[in-house]
């Protein structure tokens, strides 16, 4: 029966690959009904399936089923394949503690370590949407990934001694692309001064778009490092001598980070595509600005944090914006209140913050927006989601991701972001398109981007210091229609004329920063 089952699964497979994903499900179950068996890898193939057609409930209950199985099989990497599947889909639907739970256990699972590592990653990046996750839970697993790091044989260069004319800056990322840290990295490329610095950047991307092609016309060194390993990464920064090695993924998808681990460069520091800490000693610096660090030093995290005067982000859009409606209150008689944020950001306490808003200002509504809210399965379990806990669902939208999805800001009066994990590129577009966000200060670097943004624009008063503070704003705000039209005029000006997108004002703040650390 194995043999047979063998030669269905990799029909099955091949149809996967093809994305034929219906006749892969029907090939797997016929051969299931056929013989009354399951099999680990059948099963396995099912969440892959389910994950690929976005239904993330169905995903979440085979892979329960499947645990519940085949837990204890001796074929540990797919068993820990299925924990960081779990933890995936159960990140979507936005349970973000039992999402986290799941990616350790397939790190403890998997055999290998160079694939536990990016399940610790996955942890940690998770970790950042819960409400009260501590710093001492953070640094457990800061202290998991380092193990690993020693583990894996990971050895650091002796310190450099070399002298250069300029100083050279490394910048290393898989987001070189039409991607959320694309929009903030252009100055880095094409503001920074040549007379002092020489610039390499490091492509861990494979795709490239349009976004790699308009950065690739700056005049830095270019190295296409993609699918090499970490050690031959190290190697090419060793051999470049770069002075200062900037990290812009931390824990994000695809990154790099055991690279640090070698020390290849000077200096190292991470910043601007992440939120939180490295966790990793060799990391000398977290860039951050005097909004979202109050001081140089703090539990959540093992580096310095590097304060640069006024925001550790210059957005440089490459979309194009469409222009900018009167607030739509004026002529729907009533305050729409928007979230376009990553759901996985949305925890319960942001809701039950969201249902008091809703509560205190009459005939409002909430309009949400992201891809979980498009499909049957993730629909239905965010409505009852938001129903256990007392919202009201009639006046409340749901909208999936859209490619005019900037358009529909005009739909919106107010935006609320979210917390601990706030918007980044989300509030950017959001005030660019004359919509007032109001944010939520919180007690990490990460969870102040909204403040940060909003302290650089002119508009600190609408980052709250507290919970009670966060509905009284959203409800005052509400009530002011005057100044919601005077911003709807205004913010995309105020954003324009301030330190947020002044590419050579920024460098120079940078620049500083770096020669800095080197002395």
């Amino acid at each position: 029966m194995m043999e047979d089952f063998l030669q269905v699964y990799e029909i099955a497979l091949k149809l996967y690959k093809d994305n034929k994903l219906d006749e892969a499900w029907q090939c797997i179950t016929f051969w299931e009904k056929k013989t009354g068996a399951y099999a680990l890898l059948s099963m396995l193939l099912k969440a892959y399936i389910l994950r690929q057609k976005k239904c993330y409930v169905s995903e979440v209950e085979m892979l329960g089923e499947l645990l519940k199985l085949y837990g204890n099989d001796a074929d540990k990497s797919r068993i820990a394949d299925a924990y960081s599947l779990l933890g995936s889909s159960l990140r979507m639907l936005g349970e973000s503690r039992l999402s986290m739970e799941a990616f350790l256990k397939s790190a403890e699972t998997e055999p290998r370590v160079e694939r536990k590592l990016p399940e610790v990653s996955n942890a940690l990046f998770t970790a950042n949407a819960i409400e009260d996750i501590s710093a001492t839970e953070l640094q457990a697993m800061y202290g998991m990934y380092r193990t690993l790091l020693e583990f894996a044989g990971v050895k650091a260069y002796l310190a450099p001694d070399w002298q250069h004319d300029k100083i050279r800056v490394g910048y290393i990322s898989a987001d070189w692309r039409n991607h959320a840290v694309g929009q903030f990295v252009r100055p880095l490329l094409f503001n920074y001064d040549p007379e002092r610095f020489e610039v390499y950047v490091y492509q861990l991307n494979k795709s490239c778009d349009t976004v790699t092609n308009d950065l690739q016309k700056s005049s830095v060194k270019w190295r296409d490092i993609a699918g090499f390993s970490f050690v031959d990464i190290a190697a090419q920064i060793r051999a470049d001598e770069i002075d200062i090695l900037v990290d812009l993924g931390g824990h994000t998808a695809d990154n790099a980070l055991p690279v640090m681990a070698y020390r290849p460069a000077k200096k190292q520091i991470s910043g601007i595509g992440y939120f939180n800490s490295t966790g990793i000693y060799e990391c000398d610096g977290f860039l951050s600005d005097v909004y979202c660090a109050s001081a140089t030093t703090s539990p959540y995290f093992t580096e310095k944090l590097l304060r640069l005067p006024h925001t550790h982000f210059c957005y440089q859009p490459y979309k194009v914006f469409p222009d900018v409606k009167p607030p739509p209150c004026m002529k729907n008689g009533y305050i729409t209140f928007g979230s376009f944020n990553n759901f996985a950001k949305v925890n319960d306490g942001m809701l039950a913050l969201w249902r008091e808003i809703l509560a205190h200002v009459p005939h409002s509504r909430l309009v949400l927006k992201h891809m979980l809210l498009g499909t049957e399965e993730g629909l239905n379990y965010t409505k009852k989601r938001m129903s256990d806990l007392g919202m009201d669902l009639s006046r409340i939208e749901f909208r999936d991701y859209s490619a005019d999805y900037l358009q529909q800001y005009n739909d919106i009066d107010i935006a609320l972001d979210t917390s601990p994990y706030t918007g980044g590129l989300t509030t950017c577009e959001a005030l660019y398109m004359g919509v007032p966000v109001v944010t939520l200060k919180g007690n990490r670097h990460g969870a102040n981007f909204g403040y940060s943004f909003l302290a650089n624009i002119g508009l600190e008063e609408l980052a709250a210091d507290t919970k009670e503070d966060y509905v009284n704003l959203a409800v005052g705000l509400s009530r002011d229609v005057q100044l919601l039209q005077e911003l709807r005029k205004r913010l995309r000006g105020m954003m324009e004329d301030s330190p947020l997108m002044d590419s050579a004002g920024y460098m120079k703040d940078l620049e500083e920063l770096y020669q800095e650390i080197l002395r």
